[in-house]
């Protein structure tokens, strides 16, 4: 009889070797190491654009005002939020943005959204990082206004008072009519 423990060490160093391969041509392809650049063959020639002729300016009342004018793009916070929350979700142990940033969400889940202009903080604050700081303070802003309506919301409860349903009638208990 003959020892096989050769083959079942050779079958070890394929799988280990095929596995380091696979995982560094992985690990290029994400990267974007394999990227090409090429240049043109010849410069290209750059032609001066014809200058815009002005307009006069003229005088413009109530809606005229605003026709010309490119609307500002909408932010939906909500997005805003899970493209943060997908970035730094790192638990408890995940830093000042982490833990700000699920304070956020779990007031979301519970149905205070933040405002537009919260949106609209934290969407500027994501373009200038790597500074944390305008996320940072956008964050804590956010989660303000979230809990003033979480607060208002509370209030509202407290004033309306309990809401009381139908009263149960238990069996063998008898009830006065009239």
């Amino acid at each position: 009889m003959t020892s096989q423990t050769g083959t079942t060490r050779g079958r070890w160093r394929r799988f280990v070797v095929a596995g380091v391969a696979g995982g560094a041509m992985v690990a290029g392809l994400v990267s974007g190491a394999a990227t090409a650049s090429a240049q043109p063959a010849e410069p290209t020639i750059e032609t001066e654009a014809p200058t815009p002729v002005a307009e006069a300016p003229r005088s413009c009342t109530g809606d005229d005002c605003s026709r010309g004018a490119p609307e500002p793009a909408k932010i939906n916070a909500d997005q805003v939020l899970l493209q943060i929350y997908n970035e730094y979700a790192q638990g408890d142990g995940g830093g000042q943005v982490s833990k700000l940033i699920d304070d956020a969400v779990k007031l979301r889940r519970q149905g205070f959204r933040p405002s537009n202009a919260n949106a609209a903080a934290l969407a500027d604050a994501l373009e200038r990082r790597p500074n944390q700081t305008p996320l940072v303070e956008a964050l804590k802003n956010t989660i303000a206004y979230q809990r003033k309506l979480q607060a208002q919301a509370a209030m509202t409860a407290q004033q309306q008072g309990p809401v009381a349903g139908q009263v149960p009638v238990l069996p063998g208990s008898t009830v006065p009519v009239g």
